[in-house]
């Protein structure tokens, strides 16, 4: 029997006929083709012959149209019912004659992870949710087991897998699985319908659970009909006066405050200039100009941000982009972050705010941050953390004082006030969003790890610390100091936020990710929650 190379999605319940799969708006042709044990629906569209692009870089110097270089494509996908759902080969460009709603995402991800031996794994893409999304495929040479591919269970979602599955004679030598599934394997039309039988009974088993049960934590939604339910919900918790901490208006991005001279939410200078973004500004400033609120509101209108030195607005990111919303629908929880919907795992949830639960409180008892109040050359934090080592006996501003170590010059700030006696690295951050907070962990652990296993780094901070204050830390550089005797603070000011579970979800998971990897150290970590004024 011939091999093929198989490209196989699996319809949604929905869907009815294999007319309802087809995008109409294209000139499509179609043909039944029947066989012993049913009978098909093989839509196709060819293009006529042309020329690649780059062909007139010759075709312009010579007499000569090179015809022999035209090349073609055809597009076909056959669409036939199993025992319950319909489903879709496609061929060549096949899947673009499809609805972009009808076939079942992950389906091929789920017939991987099934099947796939958890040690015979060749490829994985995944994207990491963090103040940067990454789009990654880590690959092997040989295959493997998940853990030589450096994936990060809590904060990297997994998109597809390329891997050995279990049974060679059903699926071949070899899957990749992501919304579709490509195989390649001895088939004919005579085998077709016990054929897809067994695929949809592979994808309605859980055996991925016993090696990839955390996908299930969080997953991207990309079903548009759920998309636009929760962005009616979204709608309707917006134009509700009760927010209750479930909207927020965040910035998306890391920026450099120092340089920002305030917020906009439309393009002209005549508009108000708010210090920061929020849900309350920002609804009192669609209220003020009745301005309906729709999704297509937040998604075609933009924020800007008016510079330090400059005469105009930059239109920076739109509405739809910096809200960060949580919602229940359907018995099940979802997140709206960066442009994106997520459905977290309810039991994933309630573990996270547990274990978050348990990180002890400074008391450092801070005053209170004023947004507004900014020194000479724009900064808040910088006044603020400076004005606390004037007020509090035993504080050292650390604030801006860069350690240059490590590869291209890269720079380091041991934190933003150190305590010598209590041996206290506290690092200071406004909340705006998940970027900063996410930056703020990071920074933390990366500081702390240095300081305890890096000799280099240690006698850098030592000449830091006693040039700046004759202070005489870390004297004995070259050993390793107790990591008990030191504390990392995370001091958070917030306008609303008292406690850890309160904070997004992907800071959340960062900060439980940081904690762990800190108390691991045997370094005592907290938190601090500074309450912001305007």
């Amino acid at each position: 029997m011939k091999k093929y190379n198989l490209s196989i999605l699996m319809l949604k319940e929905n869907i009815e006929s294999a007319e309802q799969a087809i995008d109409n708006n294209k000139n499509i042709f179609n043909r039944v083709i029947p066989f012993n044990s049913g009978i098909g629906h093989l839509y196709f569209k060819s293009i006529q012959p042309n020329s690649p692009k780059w062909v007139s870089l010759f075709t312009s110097v010579i007499d000569d149209d090179l015809d022999e270089l035209k090349n073609s494509s055809a597009s076909a996908v056959f669409i036939i019912k199993s025992k319950n759902r319909f489903f879709a080969l496609t061929f060549g460009y096949g899947k673009s004659l499809l609805q972009n709603d009808c076939y079942e995402e992950n389906f091929g991800l789920r017939i991987a992870l099934n099947t796939i031996d958890a040690e015979k794994l060749r490829s994985i893409d995944c994207e990491h949710l963090d103040r940067i999304t990454r789009q990654e495929r880590s690959q092997t040479n040989i295959e493997t087991a998940l853990p030589n591919f450096g994936i990060d269970i809590e904060q990297d979602l997994i998109k597809a897998v390329t891997g050995k599955p279990n049974d060679e004679t059903l699926l071949g030598k070899r899957l990749y699985g992501k919304d579709i599934l490509k195989i390649n394997i001895s088939f004919s039309l005579e085998k077709i319908m016990p054929f897809l039988e067994k695929l949809e009974n592979l994808y309605q088993k859980e055996t991925y659970k016993e090696n990839f049960g955390w996908i299930d934590n969080l997953k991207e939604v990309r079903d548009i009909s759920l998309v636009n339910e929760l962005n009616d919900q979204l709608v309707q918790k917006f134009k509700g006066n009760d927010n209750l901490n479930n909207i927020l208006l965040v910035i998306p991005d890391i920026v450099d405050w120092s340089n920002i001279k305030g917020f906009r939410y439309a393009p002209s200078k005549q508009s108000p200039l708010f210090m920061d973004i929020d849900y309350e500004s920002y609804k009192s400033f669609l209220d003020n100009k009745s301005i309906d609120i729709t999704i297509d509101t937040f998604k075609k209108r933009s924020i800007y941000i008016e510079w330090e030195g400059t005469s105009g607005n930059i239109k920076q990111w739109s509405v739809y982009k910096c809200i960060y919303c949580e919602s229940y629908l359907n018995k099940k929880n979802y997140i709206l972050n960066s442009g994106k919907w997520y459905q977290i795992d309810h039991n994933f949830n309630e573990e996270l705010n547990n274990d978050l639960s348990k990180i002890p409180q400074a008391n450092l008892n801070l005053p209170e941050y004023d947004i507004n109040d900014r020194d000479e050359d724009g900064f808040n934090e910088q006044k603020y953390n400076s004005y606390i080592c004037d007020e509090y006996k035993d504080f050292y501003l650390m604030d801006r004082e860069l350690i240059i170590h490590g590869g291209q010059n890269s720079k380091v700030e041991f934190c933003d006030i150190y305590s010598s006696i209590d041996k206290r690295l506290i690092h200071v951050k406004y909340d705006s969003g998940s970027s900063n907070l996410n930056h703020l962990f990071s920074q933390g652990y990366i500081s702390a790890e240095l300081l305890l296993f890096d000799e280099k780094f240690r006698e850098k901070v030592y000449f830091k610390l006693n040039d700046l204050y004759d202070l005489k830390d870390l004297e004995n550089f070259s050993q390793n100091p107790n990591a008990n005797e030191y504390e990392v603070i995370f001091a958070i000011a917030s306008t609303k936020k008292t406690r850890s579970t309160e904070l997004p979800l992907f800071s959340k998971i960062s900060l439980r990710n940081i904690y762990k990897k800190l108390t691991n150290f045997g370094i005592r970590t907290s938190l601090e929650f500074i309450k912001v004024i305007k």
